[in-house]
């Protein structure tokens, strides 16, 4: 056989390889980016989509369907975006970013306006956001720099995961533990408004087997372990222009802002001040303060004491997005606990860092860090 025929061969072979490897990936989609095919015990349990945010959402944020944007950390991830379109008369696109940055936020929120007619702005903004010595997460870093397809306002094709032998691999593990009944659900993103889907704690749950208190302690220790996501916490004053920048770009181009900082569990709360960051989250609310107006709902109040208001130490139940968005909207006819969420001003700003203050419990941190330590 000459080496033509050979070359022809290898071509038509790779062609049939390449074919097969994209198919695969196509039908089973590990990670539900198109979810038009599911088959029973083959591909109907897939891995979450929450590992690959940006790739994930900026596909759906290029339909151009949206008027309103929820921006920020899983904690504001977990809220309803159906409740906020109640009160702005708008679709709402979920645009969280889990434990982002604002230059993280600041970078999506401009690709989404790029494509959508966007009028209003929800923004949870959180105290870890603002921290110098986060760290980029990878499925972000690809699509971060001056040359990125975010910047300069590209789609993000899924070509290459579909024709990827690594992505093959993992189609045929999910198939396997569908066979064997051992993939279980995950968290996602829901396709219609970008809302994380906490699926699994809400299957445990249903179940009777939800470990809260095992989750609530997990949550802790990332947070405030040695090289958790509270790591060597100091604030950024990039971190901060780039709020400002988000808020300026709003103020010039008519869209309505809320601004709100999320609850946590009050352990989580306790948990700052222990660790030795209160001062700094202070210092957060007093530069945030400069800038905008909020609604505060960190602290000791009605809502974050009672754990069954949470699925760990930093996300609330879908359920409690109404009482949270009748707040930020003062919507005095959904009843709201008197003491949960604060409007925080110039002129009140120093009496509600000393009530926050004023609330810390003796808490103690160590024990729970040290708890089934490996």
């Amino acid at each position: 056989m000459n080496g033509k025929k050979w070359i022809k061969i290898v071509l038509v072979l790779s062609f049939l390889g390449v074919g097969f490897i994209g198919g695969v990936n196509y039908i089973i989609d590990p990670y539900g980016y198109n979810n038009l095919i599911k088959i029973s015990n083959i591909n109907n349990f897939k891995y979450s989509n929450t590992s690959m945010t940006a790739r994930y959402k900026s596909n759906i944020l290029i339909k151009g369907k949206f008027n309103g944007i929820m921006l920020g950390t899983s904690r504001i991830g977990v809220m309803d975006p159906t409740i906020v379109d109640n009160y702005i008369h708008a679709n709402t696109y979920n645009l969280e970013y889990p434990g982002s940055n604002t230059e993280i936020q600041n970078k999506l929120f401009k690709y989404a306006i790029k494509f959508n007619d966007v009028k209003y702005l929800i923004y949870g903004i959180d105290f870890m956001s603002f921290n110098k010595n986060r760290i980029i997460k990878k499925d972000f870093q690809e699509f971060y720099d001056l040359q990125s397809k975010i910047e300069n306002f590209e789609r993000i094709s899924n070509f290459e995961l579909y024709f990827n032998l690594n992505i093959f691999v993992t189609s045929g593990k999910l198939v396997i533990k569908n066979i064997l009944g051992l993939q279980k659900n995950e968290a996602i993103y829901l396709s219609e408004n970008g809302m994380r889907d906490y699926r699994n704690h809400i299957e445990e749950l249903k179940n009777g087997n939800l470990k809260l208190d095992e989750n609530i302690n997990n949550s802790i220790k990332g947070y405030f372990k040695p090289d958790g996501i509270y790591k060597n916490y100091k604030f950024s004053d990039h971190f901060l222009n780039y709020f400002k920048d988000t808020l300026s770009y709003c103020e010039n181009n008519n869209i309505k802002v809320y601004v709100y900082i999320p609850p946590m569990y009050s352990e989580h709360f306790d948990a700052i001040f222990k660790a030795g960051y209160f001062d700094e989250f202070e210092f957060f609310k007093k530069e945030l303060v400069k800038i905008t107006d909020f609604i505060d709902f960190t602290g000791h109040n009605y809502i974050s004491v009672d754990k069954v208001n949470y699925w760990d130490s930093s996300h609330l139940r879908r359920e409690l997005t109404p009482i949270i968005m009748a707040k930020i909207f003062n919507d005095k006819s959904v009843k709201v606990p008197s003491d949960f969420g604060v409007l925080v001003t110039k002129e009140n700003i120093a009496e509600h860092l000393e009530n926050l203050k004023t609330q810390i419990k003796n808490y103690d941190l160590e024990k729970t860090l040290s708890e089934n330590q490996n």
